[in-house]
């Protein structure tokens, strides 16, 4: 209480500091634009900066998991925003906009000088705090986040279309016509470039992201071309006879996404057509088809439907209610590398199907809703449950250029990727151009059909709006209304990211807790009854002590939704011993005084890394003093482990460009180094099982955390020699939590490896939890010296974690 009077009355002196700043400013400066803003950060995209409101004041509530899922269109000033380039935020947003947090942010603007206080969340305190900012805080974290790099690495996608505009501008002159191009978006302006380099007779090309922009006009400069007419608007705010002089009669832009449609192609194509191009211009790409393939899968299942709950006899402790069953979930997409799931887990039902087509050349307006109903006749019996998703583009008129986004099973140039691969360690499924800005994804149909007459045939229904798909299959005849876009009714999909309900689902995973809870209660039965304080956001596992003997179960549920699910189930089960609370606030000294266990997985909403869930061991503080002394903490401990290792692909999201089919880039990899070096965690969060790795060298524990005395700060620091002579071009970091104090593994819930770690193999990762990754220099070198300088910091109170990494060589640092 003394700590939340005191942090309440430094804010309102902050803010008593800041109205008397602000008077004197406005008598003394006159220049000062006497503007304050309060406002919330909102997640960046990769091409688009978060909107600040000039608002006097305004505070949300925004749930980061539920930005993850909700279609785009659904939040208006993201509708232009791909579901991967939400996901892949950095840990900087964890701090802004994390599980229904309010976020405030105090600016105080003069003309070209801007500092700002904002108010984010420290995920392991759960604490708000301030934190200074510059005014270009959110462009440093843009760029720095930006898809470009991921894009300019993709040899394919720059080849193709370099290809495309030689190949269209040539036959475009021997026409005897002029070439006049357009280039929307134009980023870095590599593609006007190549489009000037092919021979066009002028070059405009637009950009609304201004740092982006200013970059374009320096590299332009820096090839030689700077006749490329850059336009600093979005196209659709582009006038002929004010911004162009005439209109193209070729346009070539990169407006596309894992969607295809996601960030607006649709209408920026139409406006295009209607008002920048002529009647007879030809685009770069020309066409796109997308395909559906219809599977079945166990493992996908896990991240859509709650399961049931058993015990390790196999009874049942936990059902789902019948709202989840009747739940439709959600229609957003699940963006994933599908390459990288595991062939044992999923059945293919059909062969891909195509389901729509654009055409991107055509006069005619390309429609905004459309809906396609197709007779399938299934290769295999089965259940048809979701729809693996992706798309193949022509690039040039002709159709003969082909770029296809489709998984390697159903490549189109499978064998000739494979033949010309240099890499002959590489896996197959790696063999295909690897592509993070486009990937596939799962659609889940919202009723499975149960099909085991390979004979008899289902409608798959496929729709899709101005920005996203949905589908529907049914089993008896077609339907005769359209079915519209469906959402969750059941709080399950709407609290949960698709990782989080696979993860209730995990079977190895659970079987550990409840062994060990089977055996607490067991062995607290023998004395008196157990009595469970359960910790952590969705705890399924926590109510199922409830069904294995205890006395009561008290559950810390503080977010809304999440406490409502759980109520769902704990209603439909008969749990008739269980409470919830919103605060620990609202336990009583003498309900303490009974507790016996306390409980936890740990998960927490506003969790992304790994270690953001010692979050647990804050709430232990807040209990030291009031609980028994023989009270049992499970996990009582938590290790971070390091794995020094060799991405194949996932390194290029942040190694620098260099070059791009001969055009100096090095200006924009300048950008970007200054951008993420003030705005990027040293560590971010990754889904690594999507992104394969070679282990340099058995993984080493890095700091332990004992849950009993989670107060006391550590300092650590330690070498690891690398074992294989092989380019270190990251580190894997994950937490191992410790059940009980007995070292056997079974004890043992990682959120890491999942099979043992063998130096020069592929490492196998948990497919639902992020882990942290830290990527080195891009500094190749094949000693076999090598070794990892590592430090780590902890300072629970503070809620700091730190990490420091270094690689040597011969005592001689190279990062």
């Amino acid at each position: 209480m003394f700590l939340t009077l005191l942090q309440l009355a430094s804010y309102i002196m902050l803010l008593i500091l800041g109205i008397i700043l602000v008077e004197h400013l406005i008598k003394h400066w006159p220049n000062f634009n006497n503007v304050i803003k309060i406002n919330t950060p909102v997640p960046c995209s990769p091409k688009y900066y978060s909107r600040i409101l000039d608002w006097t004041y305004e505070e949300m509530e925004f749930n980061y998991d539920q930005a993850l899922q909700t279609p785009i269109q659904r939040i208006p000033w993201m509708k232009h925003l791909s579901l991967k380039h939400r996901a892949k935020v950095m840990p900087g947003i964890k701090n802004t906009c994390c599980g229904g947090i309010k976020v405030l942010r105090f600016s105080l603007q003069r003309i070209r000088l801007m500092s700002s206080f904002a108010q984010v969340i420290n995920p392991i305190t759960g604490q708000n705090t301030w934190q200074e900012r510059g005014d270009d805080y959110d462009y440093h974290q843009e760029v720095a986040n930006a898809g470009f790099g991921d894009m300019l690495h993709d040899w394919e996608r720059n080849q193709k279309y370099y290809a495309a505009l030689l190949k269209t501008i040539t036959s475009m002159r021997q026409a005897g016509r002029e070439v006049h191009v357009l280039d929307i978006g134009t980023g870095t302006g590599i593609l006007a470039m190549m489009a000037l380099r092919a021979g066009a007779d002028t070059v405009t090309a637009c950009e609304a992201f201004m740092p982006m922009a200013n970059c374009a006009q320096r590299i332009l400069a820096a090839n030689e071309a700077a006749q490329v007419r850059l336009i600093r608007k979005r196209s659709t705010e582009i006038q002929i006879g004010v911004d162009m002089p005439h209109k193209a009669n070729l346009l070539v832009a990169e407006l596309l996404d894992t969607e295809l449609i996601g960030e607006g192609a649709i209408g920026i194509y139409n406006h295009a057509h209607d008002h920048l191009l002529t009647e007879d211009a030809l685009c770069i790409p020309a066409r796109a088809t997308c395909f559906a393939q219809v599977a079945q899968s166990s493992l996908a299942s896990q991240w859509n439907s709650l399961k049931i709950l058993a015990n390790l006899d196999g009874d049942v402790l936990l059902s789902p209610p019948a709202q989840l069953a009747q739940c439709s979930g959600e229609a957003a997409l699940h963006d994933v590398q599908l390459s990288q799931v595991p062939p044992s887990s999923f059945r293919v039902l059909s062969q891909p199907l195509e389901i729509f087509h654009f055409d991107f050349q055509r006069k005619q307006k390309r429609e905004e809703q459309r809906r396609n109903v197709l007779q399938v006749q299934l290769s295999a019996p089965g259940t048809v449950e979701l729809v693996f998703y992706w798309w193949q583009i022509e690039m040039d008129d002709a159709g003969e250029l082909l770029l296809s986004c489709a998984p390697y099973w159903a490549h189109p140039e499978l064998k000739q990727l494979q033949e010309n691969c240099s890499d002959k360690e590489r896996p197959l499924a790696n063999v295909v151009p690897w592509r993070d800005h486009w990937m596939q994804a799962i659609y889940y149909i919202p009723k499975s059909l149960q099909i085991h007459d390979v004979q008899q045939s289902f409608w798959l229904s496929c729709y899709h709006d101005e920005y996203s798909l949905w589908f529907d299959a049914h089993k008896d005849q077609p339907p005769t209304k359209p079915t519209p876009r469906h959402s969750c009714s059941c709080d399950l999909h709407m609290t949960y990211t698709r990782s989080r309900i696979g993860q209730l689902n995990q079977g190895t995973r659970n079987k550990r807790y409840l062994r060990y809870l089977e055996e607490a209660l067991h062995e607290q039965a023998e004395t008196q009854p157990a009595h469970m304080l359960v910790l952590g956001d969705g705890c399924m596992l926590g109510l199922a002590s409830s069904a294995l003997g205890a006395a009561s179960v008290r559950c810390l549920e503080p977010h809304r939704f999440s406490r409502r699910l759980l109520e769902a189930i704990t209603k439909h089960n008969q749990l008739k011993n269980v409470t919830f609370l919103e605060s620990l606030k609202q336990l009583e000294p003498d309900e303490l005084a009974t507790i016996t266990h306390i409980f936890a997985e740990p998960y927490f909403l506003n969790s992304i890394l790994p270690w953001d869930n010692f979050y647990f061991g804050t709430l232990l503080l807040q209990l030291r003093d009031k609980l028994p002394a023989s009270v049992k903490i499970s996990p009582c401990a938590a290790r971070i482990y390091a794995l020094p290792v060799r991405f194949l692909d996932l390194h290029k999201i942040r190694a620098p460009i260099v070059s791009c089919e001969g055009f100096d880039l090095k200006i924009f990899d300048e950008m970007v180094q200054r951008s993420a070096d003030e705005a990027l965690s040293l560590v971010e969060a990754q889904p690594l099982w999507e992104y394969p790795c070679r282990a340099l060298a058995p993984p080493q524990e890095i700091l332990s955390v004992d849950f009993a005395n989670f107060g006391l700060e550590q300092h650590k620091q330690g070498q690891l020699p690398l074992t294989v002579s092989d380019e270190c071009n990251g580190i894997a970091l994950w937490v191992d939590w410790h059940l009980t104090e007995n070292p056997s593994p079974k004890s043992v819930v990682s959120t890491g490896p999942v099979e043992p770690v063998v130096p020069g193999q592929l490492v196998k990762w948990d497919m639902f939890v992020r882990q942290g990754v830290h990527f080195t220099n891009q500094t190749k070198t094949t000693d076999s010296k090598m070794r990892l300088d590592w430090s780590t910091s902890l300072k629970p109170v503070l809620g700091d974690l730190s990490f420091n990494f270094s690689l040597c060589v011969n005592h001689g640092k190279t990062e």
